[in-house]
């Protein structure tokens, strides 16, 4: 039973995987400059903030949940680094994951207690984070240290240290949700909450844990995004909530919970960045991007939303 569970998981990682190997194939194809080490280096530098935050919605979503919130907490996060990094240096870092994790407790509060829906907690979340951040930092600037930008980008390789976290986070957690209760539990509660209950396992947990780590990871992001420019930005975030979702449904996570793996996740993260260097390189009109990623995400949920109806 657990053999071909773990069977039909990694089967939904397969369209993740074809398009990022129809990706590559095409973009180096056309572009002599993708397979060069400083683009490689690239892919991984922006890889890494997409990652995670796809990581964190992606066990929101195991749950049964989701959280609309995740692009509010990036972009809180590079505020946070902006006006605090050059004074506290690395401390500036714990201080900006506390408040994802704030953020995301936040949200769980409004859907297990108040018994708000979700989807509508997750936006209420997402206007009160973003008011908070036009409040500290109206327009983007402010500075980050400089040391920080040269420990985590300083090698301009695709084996170096932004890859590697984005490995070891997802490694991580592909253990966690396979091999221990804590997996099992979201696992149960997303595929049927009234079971998992009668089981022992609690609402409330799962959702402090979930949400905690959505906003643990999307100000995580949000720290990587702000080194990376040096400087934080109130509205940066914004536009990796939709991606975040899209990694996650590309990946064979159902948005109904209880379904996918983090495999899965991980390539589809690799393919959406993919898809924004094809464009680059190529030198398309960027407004299509947003058009491209928009198509990719419909026909995910086609698919797998298929999938789940002749499953039952």
């Amino acid at each position: 039973m657990l053999e071909g569970s773990l069977r039909f998981n990694l089967l939904l990682t397969l369209p993740a995987l074809i398009l990022t190997a129809l990706l590559i194939a095409v973009t180096g194809v056309l572009s002599p400059s993708f397979l060069t080490e400083a683009n490689l280096a690239n892919l991984a530098t922006r890889l890494l903030p997409l990652g995670l935050v796809a990581l964190g919605q992606a066990l929101v979503l195991f749950a049964g949940r989701i959280d609309l919130s995740v692009g509010s907490i990036m972009s809180l996060a590079t505020a946070m680094m902006a006006l605090t990094s050059a004074s506290l240096g690395w401390l500036a870092i714990p201080l900006a994951l506390a408040a994802g994790v704030v953020c995301g407790l936040f949200t769980a509060a409004g859907v297990n207690m108040l018994r708000i829906n979700p989807l509508v907690m997750g936006l209420a979340t997402a206007a009160v984070v973003k008011g908070i951040t036009l409040l500290v930092l109206p327009s983007p600037g402010g500075e980050v240290d400089y040391a920080l930008y040269e420990v985590l980008f300083g090698s301009e390789r695709l084996l170096a240290l932004p890859l590697l976290l984005a490995v070891l986070a997802y490694a991580i957690f592909v253990l966690a949700m396979g091999w221990t209760r804590f997996g099992r539990s979201i696992y149960a509660f997303g595929s049927d909450p009234r079971a998992a209950f009668a089981n022992g396992v609690s609402s409330w947990k799962v959702d402090l844990s979930v949400y905690g780590l959505s906003g643990f990871l999307a100000a995580a992001a949000g720290v990587v995004l702000s080194i990376r420019i040096l400087s934080g930005d109130p509205l940066i975030g914004e536009s990796y909530t939709l991606d975040a979702v899209s990694a996650a449904i590309l990946g064979g996570v159902a948005l109904q919970g209880g379904r996918g793996n983090l495999i899965g996740v991980f390539f589809a993260a690799v393919s959406l960045v993919l898809v924004n260097n094809m464009f680059n390189l190529l030198d398309l009109n960027t407004n299509l991007q947003d058009i491209a990623k928009g198509l990719i995400f419909v026909l995910a949920l086609v698919f797998f939303m298929r999938g789940k109806a002749g499953e039952a």
